[in-house]
């Protein structure tokens, strides 16, 4: 681990050693068999001597500021500002990945680490969340399970200034890390659900079984929970994959799941493929339709200009209770201090 910022070492927290020469890491459902001196599937973790440690701590790649709704999460805290980072890596392969350069840079991770020398200690991140006025902050970029003990911590000091805490992820975290977090000051999650369980294994080559478990703890806890598919053609757009990825949604999480489909562009590996292009409207609006009929009460189109497409539609009384702009802002906030409709007092969202 030569070269490597020290501060950026942490001891993983859930791990065993299965002999001399391996240890097995249990921070998502990979559970990598580490060989010493070599790294897991995600390449932030390695084991030294026998013991994993994750070499992404406080090792930030990314650090803006957004507002919520960006993440997307449309009913948490609506007009509210997070300081949003993330690291390098990813426990997942996707060749469409809209994040590649810090989740799949051209190097390999071990080398980007050791020439990136710039460390923000979780004290640091909460001062920086102070000092541009935001209101919480969100792991997100690659996938935030990768800085997992560094959440811990962010979260446990967030918690303290009143601060909420959000990720954006995969969903594939082990069970005991998911429990984990949520019991240090994880307030939201959004979880991405790529597709059926025969896309997920053919192209992830993991189990979405894993996700939608991980979706209904964190609904079971609790957690303030929304889902987005990345809609591509040809891999997860048919009628049959839409239909049941709402109606597990419906059944498994609840109606009043926030459900987001997103535009697809091409990026990564699928520029190369040549035969992925934009998702179209009437696909993205014809999936939106299916939803909404499978049940679904709030559905939502993401990565287009028109702004219709992001409004909050009240289910009891139908009249708009949030009007968001293409920019993410929010234009018009109808509902009162607990969230609840202005004109119906149906409850809309966290407030």
């Amino acid at each position: 681990m030569e070269l490597i910022n020290p501060n950026f070492i942490k001891k993983s927290k859930y791990q065993k050693r299965i002999n001399d020469k391996v240890s097995q890491c249990f921070t998502c459902e990979r559970k990598c068999k580490i060989a010493k001196d070599k790294v897991g599937y995600c390449q932030t973790r390695i084991n030294h001597e026998g013991i994993i440690y994750s070499i992404v701590y406080g090792c930030i790649a990314g650090l803006s500021i957004n507002p919520i709704e960006k993440k997307p999460l449309y009913h948490f805290y609506p007009g509210s500002i997070a300081l949003t980072i993330g690291t390098f890596g990813c426990n997942f392969d996707c060749f469409w990945c809209q994040n590649h350069h810090t989740s799949h840079p051209e190097r390999h991770i071990l080398e980007v680490i050791k020439g990136h020398k710039d460390f923000v200690s979780p004290e640091q991140l909460i001062d920086i969340t102070i000092e541009n006025n935001c209101h919480g902050t969100s792991i997100s970029f690659n996938e935030p399970t990768l800085l997992f003990e560094y959440s811990l911590e962010v979260f446990k000091l967030a918690k303290k200034k009143g601060f909420y805490n959000t990720y954006v992820s995969n969903g594939y975290m082990t069970e005991e890390v998911l429990r984990d977090l949520i019991n240090n000051g994880l307030n939201a999650i959004n979880i991405d659900i790529k597709g059926d369980s025969d896309m997920v294994k053919k192209y992830c080559g993991t189990d979405v079984e894993k996700v939608w478990r991980n979706a209904k703890i964190a609904k079971e806890l609790g957690i303030h929970l929304e889902i987005t598919t990345l809609l591509i053609e040809g891999l997860n757009s048919s009628e049959k994959v839409v239909k049941k990825i709402a109606q597990r949604i419906v059944e498994e999480l609840g109606e009043y799941t926030p459900f987001h489909i997103s535009r697809f562009f091409p990026q990564y590996k699928s520029i190369d493929h040549g035969k992925f292009k934009p998702t179209s409207l009437k696909l993205l609006e014809n999936a939106s339709q299916i939803a909404k009929n499978m049940g679904l009460k709030y559905v939502y189109i993401g990565n287009v200009t028109n702004k219709k497409y992001y409004q909050t539609i009240c289910p009891n009384c139908s009249e708009i209770v949030i009007k968001r702009g293409s920019d993410f802002g929010i234009k018009e906030l109808n509902v009162d201090n607990k969230g609840n409709c202005n004109t119906c007092g149906f409850h809309i969202c966290k407030m």
